[in-house]
């Protein structure tokens, strides 16, 4: 067997993970019903895997491992080399054809400085928990840097447009611009390396990855002096007209640079476009947005006549009393039904597909981190219900499902049991002691209880929210310290409000009637130590939970201070402050032990793409605004990544 059809990457994928690759068999071929179908069977230290194509038969190893008492996360990558055990055949399918992964700004808050080290092990994780299709930004600002010089814009400008490597998703989207940077010199041939590499090994295991293009978001010299702007969070962005001749030889142009600088993205490629993604169109008018609509469509059919158009249903939330049905059924109107789909962004807490989903091809996806903040959460048993009752309802127009997390490598539980569950059902409690088991690589009991409390307080039903961090939330009041944030992935308001969507809803009482439970946990856990084979998995769960009860705890301290002052009780005010420094200086100690909660993690991963020092400070500089003030000491989004868990 050749091409995408063959094991070859999957035998890769067990080499790199520590398994015995000599002694794996893969079949390529379908094992019958639903989108996609897989099985395992292991005799005599000879495992055998059957797939209708290889990110299946890579589930089935998943499946098999997990069988086994082992499970490749992000935080385990790598299993303990040795024969494969005796299995019975074990068959699955999923009737999902699309299994989604990554979100725009995912390219912000986590990957944007990671090497081809970190990619490949991605790529793995993607494969082993079943994704067809990859969102891939990396080299996205590349590609439109030489559009844009081909297009007559002098090279300052188009470096000053780019701006900084860390903005790049909200730059993508016409969120931003010219904020940052410039991007080392170096900086788009590694890039485009790395993202060739990607998307080779992407499309080795048979996925499908799915590309940006420019929505028309263009520096004024080219867009004209009369082109109409976008506004997102006080930046103003000029325009092509999606309707116009100038948009669709822009979009031809880019899409002639990334086929030379990416490859040849197939002859059904799926292409991200979303030009309006938390910004008002120029006109309100339905004919107007059809004409837009319309207009993407078309420009990208002039190249690629069989591809599809990705359009996040975000904007028809977030900015819902704009984009009323009338409007949304405009705007798609001039695209053919077979060349659109629309993801329902934040299924797991404000779904868009009960109420149609505008007849179109849709997939169901859960946002659930917003900014990648320091938040212990998840709703597992909704996770559970939602993707169930999309399993066995099969509305209309339903293609897949997916995560779309605004950043990764943080709750992993929620991710593991998204994966789980596009092959089938499953119940969290009886699912989360295997999970125990699994992670941690021991059959101790405590494992499991620590996750049943878990389960019920973190991981409860209700809980699609991050619960908030007064560590890095921008106190507003003495009488309401955290509450004056708006909630964030929330939709607008009609009036203007105050736009700093850092901080989720304070004062759920649950806060702190869960600490002892959380804390319980915490203390099993670290009674693991000698049983648990899975050292790092086990290190970063006892970190995060002592962590978590730690910064709730704060709250307390400062609202002493505040009383204190209140009160004009001195000593009392210098107590309250000197136990919240301790608590504080306790809580950075304790992130400093892991590197995924330290900041220098963060910032080394920055400066190692900078080839001089002055190269490497502006890195650092962009790195260091998007998980702080976030653009600048103004801007409405102050704190919205401050609690990144990069201590």
């Amino acid at each position: 067997m050749t091409g995408p059809g063959s094991g070859t990457a999957l035998h890769g994928l067990v080499r790199r993970i520590g398994g015995d690759a000599d002694q794996l068999r893969v079949r390529i071929e379908h094992a019958g019903g639903g989108a996609a179908s897989a099985s395992y069977e292991a005799d005599a230290g000879v495992l055998t895997i059957t797939g209708s194509d290889p990110v299946a038969a890579a589930s089935a190893l998943a499946r098999y491992l997990q069988a086994q008492g082992r499970r490749i996360t992000w935080e385990s990558p790598v299993i303990e080399p040795g024969p494969w055990p005796d299995a019975a055949q074990t068959r699955m399918r999923t009737p999902f054809a699309i299994r989604y992964h990554l979100n725009v700004v995912t390219h912000g808050y986590s990957t944007p400085f990671w090497n081809w080290e970190r990619w490949e092990r991605e790529l793995d994780w993607m494969a082993l928990h079943g994704v067809t299709h990859p969102l891939v930004l990396t080299g996205y600002e590349a590609v439109l840097a030489e559009t844009l010089r081909r297009a007559g814009v002098n090279g300052a400008e188009v470096r000053a447009w780019i701006g900084s490597a860390a903005h790049v998703p909200w730059m993508s989207m016409g969120g931003m611009h010219d904020f940052g940077g410039p991007l080392p010199a170096s900086w788009e041939r590694r890039r485009l390396e790395l993202a060739r590499r990607i998307l080779d090994r992407a499309r080795a295991f048979g996925m499908t990855p799915v590309l940006p293009l420019t929505g028309g978001h263009v520096p004024r010299s080219l867009a004209g002096d009369d082109a109409e702007e976008i506004e997102w969070q006080g930046w103003r962005t000029p325009m092509l007209d999606p309707a116009s001749d100038g948009y669709a030889q822009f979009l031809g142009q880019f899409l002639e640079v990334q086929h030379e600088l990416l490859g040849d993205p197939g002859p059904e490629p799926v292409f991200a476009v979303d030009p309006y993604i938390e910004s008002l169109p120029p006109s309100d008018d339905p004919a107007d947005l059809a004409a837009a609509g319309a207009g993407v469509h078309r420009a990208i059919a002039a190249v690629h006549p069989r591809a599809t158009w990705l359009l996040q249903g975000w904007p028809f939330h977030y900015h819902r009393r704009f984009w009323t049905h009338e409007r949304v059924a405009a705007y798609l109107s001039g695209v053919p039904h077979d060349r659109l789909l629309l993801v329902d962004l934040w299924g797991e807490h404000a779904p868009m597909w009960r109420d149609g989903m505008h007849g179109r091809r849709w997939i169901w996806t859960a946002v659930h981190n917003f900014g990648g903040r320091f938040a212990l959460f998840g709703d597992l048993r909704g996770l559970a219900r939602d993707i169930d009752e999309l399993a066995t309802l099969r509305p209309d127009g339903l293609e897949g499902v997916g995560v779309a997390p605004e950043a990764i490598e943080n709750n992993t539980v929620f991710y593991e049991a998204a994966a789980d569950l596009t092959w089938g059902p499953l119940d969290v409690d009886s699912w989360l002691p295997q999970f125990a088991r699994q992670r941690y690589g021991t059959d101790d009991a405590a494992a499991a209880e620590a996750w049943r409390l878990l389960g019920d307080t973190l991981y409860a039903p209700g809980r699609t929210r991050s619960i908030p961090s007064p560590v890095i939330a921008r106190p507003w009041s003495a009488t309401a310290p955290f509450a004056g944030q708006r909630l964030a992935g929330e939709a607008l308001p009609p009036a203007p409000a105050r736009m700093s969507a850092n901080i989720d809803a304070e004062n759920d009482p649950a806060v702190f009637d869960d600490l002892p439970a959380i804390a319980a946990a915490a203390r099993l856990l670290i009674g693991l130590s000698r049983s648990a084979t899975q050292r790092a998995a086990l290190e970063q769960d006892v970190t995060e939970l002592a962590g978590h009860v730690l910064a709730q705890n704060t709250r307390r301290r400062i609202r002493g201070v505040l009383a204190a002052f209140a009160a004009a009780d001195a000593p009392a005010l210098r107590a309250q402050g000197a136990m919240l420094r301790a608590e504080l200086l306790t809580l950075d100690g304790l992130a400093a032990t892991r590197p995924e909660t330290r900041v220098s993690t963060w910032i080394d991963a920055a400066r190692s793409w900078g080839d001089t020092e002055v190269e490497r400070d502006a890195m650092e500089r962009d790195a260091r605004s998007l998980v702080s003030v976030w653009g600048h000491q103004t801007s409405g989004l102050h704190d919205y990544s401050g609690g990144t868990g990069r201590g």
